[in-house]
């Protein structure tokens, strides 16, 4: 008898089939996803010509990039968890629309506080990005109907219409209408508030009120997950902060010029979890281990293949997109290495959302920064920026191993250690040899062109593999019905 979960059904069915399929479409969407605002930059920038306007502009985007994770608590993941309960979708459709409605009054209450406090002084801008974070937690909960339902093609379209076409939204409307961080805000908004109403449409949240527990739920599952974000979010983009507190001034700007390495792997990853989280929700018991031994494989490739190819392009776009300071190559292909604890800390964290047992994030991810600030601070103190970037993809490495230690008996058995062990190890040799290589632009060029054939090839093979068991898997069928 399968221990899939009672209520998935073929809602369960939908997500965890075609995994790779919907792997590659969630990913597909994180990197477009991703790109909007780097796209749109040099247009707003030409259009704006002014730093003030385009310090603004940054500024409320990312209040936005930032206030939306902290908005949602963990709560998507606490819909796609109940999805797969007995009776789970009408208790994750009201803890959908608890999330959306929830989202929506507190991006409209800071907006207002915002502007009491600055006595209607403030910018503008701000205060609609306050409201555009509010209306994206319906998009958010959205989404983690769509990822429980295996549905990756409209939660790719949500994505790039809240975002991609956000962005694009905002650069038209400055044309049209002046060229001014509140214009381009305004015509961000709108799409904003265009894709919340779709997701609406698509997602079909209930009253938080109409199923018995869903409410308490949803407190219980998002209230210990607040703190882990906020320490998630200093883990991933601190250093910084920590740099402009400790070191010479500009030190904190050059390492914030390859910050992308971490923010795109961090990024890419959680992509990919859109299809690993349903995978694991999605079981119970011996199914769940040999899920998680499934997925941990995958993940670890993932991890180390994230390693090989932002490596292998740090040279080039540090002299591209960093002013060529070649100081920063070494920076740049240590930030990758955070991938190898981020997916063991993805996989051990579904654990917990799966088992109810949110309240270890609360403890476990401010601890790792705490160890992490301490480990950081000698470097930083002496603007030491590639021991910054290493004691940050140590910081992640402790992170997943924490999480792990908490975790490993809810899937015993299924951690796949040996093929995990094997990953790190590889990635840790791998950039140890980019590190050594010089630093001129050639070597950049050749370094990408070497790694773009050994990935055609890799691809190549792959696909030969899996067309293989196939053909050999028929010809026994075919001697037994014989």
């Amino acid at each position: 008898m399968s221990n899939t979960a009672p209520d998935g059904g073929p809602a369960a069915a939908g997500a965890v089939h075609n995994t790779g399929r919907n792997s590659l479409l969630y990913l597909a969407g994180a990197l477009m996803q991703g790109l909007g605002i780097f796209i749109v930059q040099p247009f707003a920038l030409h259009v704006l010509n002014s730093d003030t306007q385009w310090q603004e502009l940054y500024l409320s985007v990312s209040v936005i990039q930032v206030g939306v994770v902290l908005a949602s608590a963990g709560l998507p993941l606490a819909i796609t968890k109940a999805w797969f309960e007995p009776g789970g979708q009408a208790k994750a459709r009201a803890i959908s629309g608890f999330l959306s409605i929830g989202g929506l009054l507190l991006g409209l209450a800071g907006a207002g506080i915002y502007g009491l406090v600055t006595s209607g002084t403030g910018t503008a801008s701000f205060a609609i990005a306050l409201v555009a974070m509010g209306l994206q937690a319906s998009v958010l909960a959205t989404q983690a109907i769509l990822r429980a339902q295996g549905r990756p093609v409209m939660f790719v379209a949500l994505s790039l219409c809240s975002s991609m076409a956000a962005y694009v939204g905002g650069l038209l409307a400055m044309l049209v209408f002046g060229a001014q961080a509140v214009v381009f805000m305004a015509g961000y908004g709108v799409f904003v508030l265009l894709s919340a109403l779709l997701s609406l449409v698509v997602g079909r949240p209930a009253m938080p009120f109409s199923h018995k527990g869903a409410l308490r739920e949803a407190i219980s599952v998002g209230a210990p997950v607040l703190p882990h974000t906020g320490a998630l979010m200093l883990l991933t983009q601190g250093a910084p902060f920590l740099l402009a507190a400790v070191a010479a001034n500009g030190v904190s700007g050059d390492y914030g010029k390859v910050q992308v390495f971490i923010l795109g792997t961090v990024t890419l990853l959680g992509a990919l979890n859109n299809a690993w989280v349903p995978a694991l929700m999605s079981v119970r018991g011996h199914d769940r281990v040999l899920r998680m031994r499934s997925t941990m494989r995958t993940a670890s490739l993932a991890g180390l293949a994230i390693v090989v190819v932002a490596g292998a392009g740090a040279n080039l776009v540090v002299h591209l997109m960093a002013g060529g300071k070649e100081s920063l190559i070494p920076v740049a292909q240590l930030m990758p290495l955070a991938a190898m604890g981020y997916v063991l800390y993805l996989n051990a964290s579904t654990l917990l959302f799966a088992d109810n047992a949110t309240w270890w994030l609360s403890v476990v991810t401010p601890a790792v920064l705490l160890v992490s600030a301490v480990v950081a601070f000698w470097p930083a103190s002496s603007a030491n920026l590639v021991g910054v970037a290493g004691s940050s993809a140590a910081s992640f490495l402790l992170l997943g191993l924490a999480y792990f230690a908490v975790a490993r008996k809810r899937a015993a058995g299924g951690w796949a250690p040996g093929t995990y062990a094997a990953c790190c190890a590889a990635a840790i040799a791998y950039t140890g040899i980019l590190m050594l290589l010089p630093t001129n632009l050639t070597t950049g060029l050749l370094t990408v062109a070497a790694v773009a054939v050994l990935v055609l090839a890799g691809a190549a093979l792959w696909r030969a593999r899996l067309k293989r068991p196939r053909t050999a898997g028929a010809k026994p069928e075919r001697a037994h019905v014989d």
